[in-house]
């Protein structure tokens, strides 16, 4: 196939005005229909729907880069079309030779794609980002792609022979570049020069594998072997490819290569197939991104060491297990030896510390001493901290597994005199939730009887128990009875129920397994929770299956999760099941936070989660999408939808995870646990026991305004005042559809009358304003005669 590397520009300049435009009466309705060759993909104001459009009007288009634009994009760009390859049509959304990225975000400049789609200098990968994907097929899912996906790998290392791979992919509703999860693949096949067609109904892999191992496998991979590079390879026993920077065949063995590698997929979409509307009289509204937090972390200014002070190395003693915020100071506590930041500097102090919530700047005046690790930490009236945990003193002082704190200071306050007690023979004190919500401070963990603040005696409460804000006071009324450790406990914003997740099977002697919905006046079980674990090992039994670490009040549901693997929403109407996720080969949940409308999972997974699967043996039967993820997802707390634009790059040193996820004030999302390295904007940074993740911008710029449109000869010329925000673009609308984005304050287009046009202002973060009212365009007039006076 020859390639053509054609790139079509497009022209402005600014010419004399001679007449006035027209604003647009609120009754106007705009005709969008125009001739389909109007829109052939040689400029951003005719970009066409799709390569496939393209070659079907015009079946002598050439293979090169074409502007494309469908009413999900947010403006026409520039994709590169093979209109020769059967019949044409295909666009391709990613190629490179080692080195694929599995982010929903994709990889490389797009723009790359579109100039520069072959060549030794095109083996660095490059891919749409999955969003743009999605627009390109118009919303169609990837499993209902009429031609699948198109893989063209080298065969050869000199690139002079190329195999065609076709797959359809199962299951998926959304495009995602995480291809090394198994999955389902539909509708197989290869065409190797010299070899028969391989056809294959279906697999469930890495894309697909061979029994012989050789030509016919493509596995979307990375090894030991490949320096752990992500690529498209070959079987474990083709031979060939090389280190060689102009190989098209990639290998440091010599076996099982990765080739260069394009991916294309060829949307049927016709102009006919699109929907444009006309911009109403007020403009069209803003569009802004999610309101999340950066992909990338925040700069380090301190860290915790890679000691715990316990001397423990296991999963439940990670450095940093719970954060919270009191009067503008973020605490995080754990099991640390010390601190050090980016200076070189070192504080010794462990299991707790506060930071500014604006500089993240350590809190030198708040020292508490502690002889073992915290669990939890809730934000109390009065600029008070409540700490929960395994210790036995703080401050020289003693107590059991709870203590209050001054949040300014570090020295105990002393206004609560509250007790827990395990009285079990094996018993160790521990609380290991906590949460204020209405009137009362609720806890829970590894206790059997609990003393509150307006008596000397203790009540039996055994696991879970709350406290009065006001006296602190324990309610003797509310009194749970586990027979096993409770790990999150969750009361409903609106007071109605309180939800409690652990490792018991019983509360008061009911059946309880692992979760419990509880009367919020007496404790005991208000509805038993019958629910469907996703995996029961064999050595377990039913007993010891399903533990879970965390339940979270969304309002008219409820999320948990734990294991195996599993978070899972559930309506409070009748504690059915809504949606669940499955991480693999990843692991359990152990934390979920709410903010806003988001659930942030935390969790010891760093590979794939499949949405909407129930089962852990088998989650890509059941799966409607795949993501990748790194120790922490999100998800819409309403909907149950992963949020995939939410994709953080974090890692621990031994695969515990995360174990607190807390947002603050500012809108930073503060994430801890088993953390040694993250991704920031500079790249990869030694973060340790706890990475933060500013609020990435999500507000609209100001909009541009005063659009005049005018016509000169046989253009129609727009002129307005510009937003007040730099580094700005302006996206020109043009009877419904963007035409085209400058830099400027000034656009001219071939005239069309009655044309209706806006402006509208776009971002680099990819938010878009309002626009402007819209301007109808009015073709000149000619010059009034007048009429002369008769001759005397």
């Amino acid at each position: 196939m020859t390639y053509t590397k054609k790139l079509v520009g497009v022209a402005s300049s600014l010419a004399a005005l001679t007449m006035l435009s027209t604003a647009l009466p609120a009754s106007y309705a705009v005709d969008t229909e125009e001739t389909t060759n109007t829109f052939d993909g040689s400029s951003s104001e005719k970009a066409a729907a799709s390569c496939f459009d393209i070659k079907q009007q015009n079946p002598d288009s050439q293979s090169g880069s074409y502007w494309l634009y469908t009413p999900q994009m947010d403006a026409p760009a520039q994709f590169y079309c093979d209109q020769e390859t059967d019949g044409g049509g295909w666009v391709m959304i990613g190629r490179g030779r080692e080195g694929w990225s599995e982010d929903y975000d994709g990889k490389g400049n797009a723009a790359d794609l579109a100039s520069n789609p072959d060549g030794t200098d095109a083996f660095k990968p490059v891919q749409l980002p999955s969003k743009t994907v999605d627009a390109l097929a118009n919303g169609q899912k990837p499993s209902e792609y009429q031609d699948g996906v198109r893989f063209r790998r080298s065969y050869t290392a000199d690139g002079t022979q190329w195999q065609e791979g076709r797959a359809t992919r199962g299951r998926v509703e959304n495009w995602t570049w995480a291809l090394r999860g198994y999955a389902e693949w539909n509708k197989v096949s290869f065409n190797t020069p010299g070899q028969s067609t391989y056809t294959f109904s279906q697999d469930y892999n890495r894309i697909f594998s061979e029994p012989l191992e050789r030509q016919n496998t493509m596995r979307f991979n990375a090894t030991k072997d490949t320096g752990w590079n992500i690529g498209f390879q070959y079987g474990s026993r083709f031979v060939g490819g090389s280190q060689d920077a102009n190989s098209y065949l990639y290998s440091k063995t010599g076996s099982a290569p990765m080739p260069f590698t394009q991916v294309y997929i060829r949307p049927h979409l016709t102009q006919a197939d699109l929907h444009f509307d006309a911009v109403g009289a007020e403009g069209t509204a803003e569009k802004t991104q999610p309101n999340l937090p950066s992909n990338y972390s925040d700069a380090w200014k301190w860290r915790t060491s890679e000691e715990t002070a316990s001397g423990n190395v296991n999963e439940m003693n990670t450095y940093i297990q719970a954060i919270t915020e009191v009067d503008g100071i973020v605490f995080t506590g754990g099991d640390f030896k010390y601190l050090e930041n980016n200076a070189g500097a070192r504080v010794d102090q462990s299991y707790l510390a506060g930071f500014d919530v604006n500089s993240a700047e350590l809190v030198e005046g708040f020292k508490p001493t502690f002889n073992g690790q915290i669990k939890a930490l809730e934000a109390l009236p009065g600029g008070r901290l409540a700490v929960g945990g395994e210790f036995t003193e703080v401050n020289g002082t003693p107590a059991a597994g709870f203590v209050i704190l001054d949040a300014h200071t570090g020295q105990i306050d002393n206004t609560w005199n509250i007790r827990f007690e395990n009285n079990l023979k094996t018993g160790i004190t521990s609380v290991r939730t906590l949460q204020v919500s209405g009137d009362y401070l609720y806890a829970g963990g590894s206790f059997t009887h609990v003393k509150g603040n307006t008596s000397e005696a203790t009540t039996y409460a055994r696991s879970a128990t709350r406290f009065n804000l006001k006296t602190g006071g324990v309610d003797w009324n509310w009194r749970p009875n586990f027979n096993g450790t409770v790990n999150g406990i969750s009361a409903a914003e609106d007071g109605g129920k309180v939800y409690a997740a652990g490792y018991f099977t019983t509360n008061h002697g009911a059946s309880s397994h692992k979760l419990a919905e509880l009367d919020p006046t007496t404790g005991k079980l208000a509805r038993d929770w019958k629910w469907d674990l996703s995996y029961i090992p064999p050595s377990w039994g039913m007993s010891n299956a399903g533990f879970q670490f965390d339940v979270q009040d969304a309002g008219n549901t409820v999320w948990t999760g734990g294991a195996e693997h599993l978070i899972a929403q559930y309506s409070k109407q009748d504690l059915s099941r809504v949606r669940s996720h499955i991480t693999k080969a990843g692991g359990d949940f152990q934390d979920l936070h709410k903010s806003g409308n988001v659930i942030y999972g935390a969790c010891h997974c760093g590979d794939f989660i499949y949405e909407d699967a129930k089962t852990h043996n088998n989650p890509w039967r059941e799966n409607t999408n795949i993501h990748k993820v790194r120790l922490v997802t999100a998800v819409d707390a309403t909907t149950g939808d992963i949020i995939p634009d939410f994709n953080i790059n974090v890692s621990g040193r031994s695969g515990f995870g995360v174990w607190e996820s807390f947002v603050d004030s500012t809108g930073t999302l503060w994430i801890g646990g088993d953390i040694n390295s993250s991704l920031s904007t500079r790249g990869v940074q030694k973060t340790v026991g706890f990475a933060r993740f500013t609020p990435r911008d999500a507000a609209a710029p100001a909009s541009a305004t005063n659009l005049q449109v005018k016509r000169q000869d046989d253009k129609d010329v727009l002129n307005w005042t510009r937003s007040s925000e730099w580094g700005v673009t302006y996206q020109i609308i043009r009877d419904g559809r963007v035409i085209a984005t400058t830099k400027n304050t000034t656009y001219e287009v071939e005239a069309s009358d009655a044309g209706q046009y806006a402006v509208r202002v776009a971002d680099s973060a990819g938010n878009i304003s309002a626009s402007t009212a819209p301007v109808i365009s009015q073709p000149a007039q000619a010059p009034v005669q007048k009429e002369q006076a008769p001759a005397a």
